[in-house]
């Protein structure tokens, strides 16, 4: 790496205020005041510094006293609306990037045990000038979050000691409007007994503290009682209360157009009960195939089973609860339409949806979470995709309707055994769950370019500018690989001046058992264009044809499009042809 600037060590998420700070301190153009913000703290490891000289030392990688007072400014920002963020060996009164020794794997666990498994901080390493930092982002938490029994949230720049009920009654107040927080006019004793009885199962199986809970108190800790009333908030009510038209409505049919073999939209239930039903009966006509990679054999469904999950959870969390239409869901054959009523909120779009997360309801969002019904916060569409991808499906479809509603689309299909495995043996393991990486795979082999650049994958990544792809592009290129020696993606060699492009390596090729182009002068001519010449040895990186072969035929394919050779001689090294559009009289 060249000296200067910094780099995530691990696929980042788009989280852009730290990514913009990470850039200010490393082209050194902060100041402290600047940095520090109800979003973003800096945070010094004092072990990296002596403390009687202040120099640099070499600090320790399992400093508790470190630990505790993270866990406690972690904490505080998810007691807060919208979270916040740490930046871990940069001091938070001069600005001076110190670095950090510190075993991230250890500093997950503490964070983990020191706030009883409450707050979903992640950690990620960074290098700011070549100096090792850690990045501490924490989203709101469900639930009041306490270190050593003292809870704290973030007023202006400083943590300040607060009582539960407060933050309980204050936190999502304080935030941007979100209807579900308001009062309703349910009150909890009007709840059914089997909706409370699988509210407090669903929270006892994914938080084991609450198995021991009253109903009332599972109410309470999941943000769904209105203060300290005996009322629902909004969405205590949309979640539990008996609803008398129903909120979901679920068709079956084997294909489209044939009659319904199933239909599900009955009342007098809680949609914590319609969800149940509804997922029920999805899972049992979501076919399933035994797959056996290596010696495991598992059961894979045509329709991944957390994007079903997710699809139907995002249609009634995330739709617009003042249309009293129900979320409908059409299951035909493998595939799997929702739609819901109302439109996207705010700046939300199909074209940003993946790396733009605003919830409608955001107490009602973090209840379903705290259920463990729901990816954490911002990746559920990203699983869709990623899930989708591995079992060599098509993307799914996100589209605004005109009546207000969104509609998802999945299609689903019997799983490719060759796309698991590759997505199996990808290191690290955790690229099978990177949206990047399945989204420039998926594009590199189902282009007529069998290359990525920023242009062709801009749309498909998210991304605003090219700058921002290349970076994601890049990021993927050299983190992902199959074994020691081989990379899912390889940088192609670019004329100067032009635009970077990567490929599949020949090893991801050969295990997704991708084909070159019928016709080789299609990429071959989308490549001159773009770059203004084609060499030899670029037109067999893109047609996979042998060295001889791409000479000769590199020769017909300058005679018929018309391109002029580089040298009179028409050999030698670096030897190329240019494209018309490109060369100068």
């Amino acid at each position: 790496m060249a000296s200067g600037g910094f780099r995530f060590l691990d696929p980042p998420t788009p989280e852009e205020e730290v990514v913009h700070l990470l850039e200010v301190l490393a082209d050194g153009t902060y100041t402290p005041e600047t940095l520090e913000s109800t979003a973003i703290d800096l945070k010094e490891d004092a072990s990296k510094r002596d403390q009687k000289t202040g120099a640099a030392r070499e600090g320790s990688p399992r400093p508790e006293h470190i630990a505790e007072k993270i866990a406690q400014d972690a904490a505080c920002f998810a007691n807060t609306p919208g979270g916040g963020a740490l930046i871990v060996g940069v001091s938070d009164k001069t600005g001076e990037i110190i670095g950090t020794g510190i075993d991230i794997d250890w500093l997950r666990s503490r964070l983990h045990e020191l706030t009883g498994g409450k707050m979903g901080a992640t950690v990620r390493e960074a290098e700011v000038n070549n100096t090792r930092v850690l990045v501490v982002v924490t989203p709101q938490a469900v639930e009041p979050v306490a270190v050593k029994g003292k809870y704290r949230h973030r007023q202006g720049d400083k943590c300040v000691e607060v009582d539960s009920s407060t933050l309980l009654q204050g936190r999502f107040a304080a935030a941007a409007a979100d209807p579900s927080f308001l009062n309703s006019t349910t009150r909890i004793d009007a709840v059914s007994g089997r909706a409370l009885a699988r509210l407090c199962e669903l929270a006892a199986g994914a938080d084991h503290s609450k198995s021991n809970l009253s109903p009332i108190d599972v109410v309470s800790r999941l943000g769904l009682r209105y203060g300290d009333t005996e009322y629902l908030n909004k969405a205590g009510e949309i979640l539990l209360a008996t609803r008398t038209q129903p909120a979901i409505d679920y068709t079956y049919r084997d294909v489209q157009g044939g009659p319904s073999r199933v239909r599900i939209d009955q009342p007098g239930r809680s949609l914590l009960e319609e969800i149940d039903a509804v997922e029920a009966e999805a899972a049992r006509h979501n076919p399933a195939e035994e797959i056996q990679t290596g010696f495991v054999i598992r059961e894979v469904r045509h329709i991944p089973e957390r994007t079903l999950r997710e699809a139907i959870l995002n249609g009634v969390c995330h739709r617009d609860w003042n249309d009293s239409e129900p979320t409908t869901v059409e299951h035909i054959g493998s595939e799997l339409r929702v739609t819901s009523p109302g439109g996207f909120i705010r700046d939300i779009t199909p074209e940003n949806i993946m790396i733009r997360y605003e919830p409608r309801y955001r107490t009602l969002m973090n209840a379903v979470r705290g259920l463990g019904l729901v990816e954490q916060e911002g990746v559920g569409i990203d699983r869709m995709f990623t899930d989708l991808i591995r079992i060599g499906a098509s993307l799914p479809i996100i589209e605004e309707l005109p009546r207000p509603a969104v509609r998802v689309v999945l299609s689903g299909r019997p799983p490719n055994l060759s796309w698991l495995r590759f997505f199996d043996r990808v290191r690290p393991a955790e690229g099978a769950d990177d949206a990047n990486l399945s989204l420039a795979v998926w594009l590199a082999a189902n282009s007529d370019r069998p290359y990525v650049t920023a242009s062709s994958s801009m749309e498909t990544l998210q991304r605003s500018t090219q700058e921002e792809t290349v970076n994601v592009l890049r990021q993927v290129a050299t983190t992902y690989m199959l074994d020691e020696r081989t990379r899912v993606f390889k940088a192609m060699k670019t004329p100067a001046n032009t635009a970077p492009a990567w490929q599949l390596s020949q090893d991801t090729r050969m295990m997704l058992r991708l084909r070159w182009a019928e016709d080789p002068w299609v990429p071959a001519l989308a490549w001159a264009q773009e770059r203004g010449r084609i060499s030899s040895s670029e037109y067999q990186a893109l047609t996979g044809v042998s060295g001889p072969t791409a000479v000769k035929h590199l020769k017909e394919f300058a005679f018929v499009e018309g391109l002029r050779a580089s040298s009179p001689s028409g050999r030698g090294r670096g030897f190329h042809y240019l494209y018309p559009a490109r060369t100068r009289a």
